[in-house]
């Protein structure tokens, strides 16, 4: 009783008895499977991954408004103290006690020092370069300034 891997069906007993269409039906059936295991386990997957970086992005977002929120607390809190009170005031509406005069002092911006090589800017680089010779000197004309 070994009739092993090689047993076939009779030819009549064959519900497709054509060898092309055969081979067309397990064609099709094999994309039948691929579109269900498509369905089933490929697509799932795919969201599952863009559902992950969504949540991710949107971890970080909450985060971010979690950081804000408690930056404004923190400032309410402050305001509710008399001294917060006086600090806003002073900072954000330039509130001043009588007697005190209000100075405002920015920052010197910075200059370039790098000027093209033709005429009138040759002639100021010259300039230049003799201030920062004479400020460098202790005894000079300009001797506290800085270019």
């Amino acid at each position: 009783m070994t009739e092993g891997l090689a047993r076939r069906t009779p030819a009549e007993n064959r519900l497709i008895r054509s060898r092309p269409l055969r081979v067309l039906a397990w064609s099709f059936a094999s994309l039948v499977v691929l579109a269900v295991a498509a369905a089933f386990f490929v697509f799932p997957m795919r969201d599952y991954f863009k559902q992950h970086e969504a949540i991710a992005q949107r971890t970080a977002e909450f985060e971010a408004l979690a950081d804000a929120n408690e930056q404004l607390q923190d400032e309410i809190d402050s305001l509710q103290t008399p001294a917060g009170v006086v600090s806003a005031a002073r900072s954000e509406l330039g509130y001043v006690y009588p007697g005190e005069r209000r100075v405002n002092l920015l920052q010197m911006p910075e200059l370039p020092t790098t000027l093209p090589a033709s005429w009138p800017y040759s002639m100021v680089s010259n300039i230049m370069s003799v201030r920062i010779v004479e400020t460098s000197r202790q005894g000079g004309p300009l001797g506290g300034l800085q270019p």
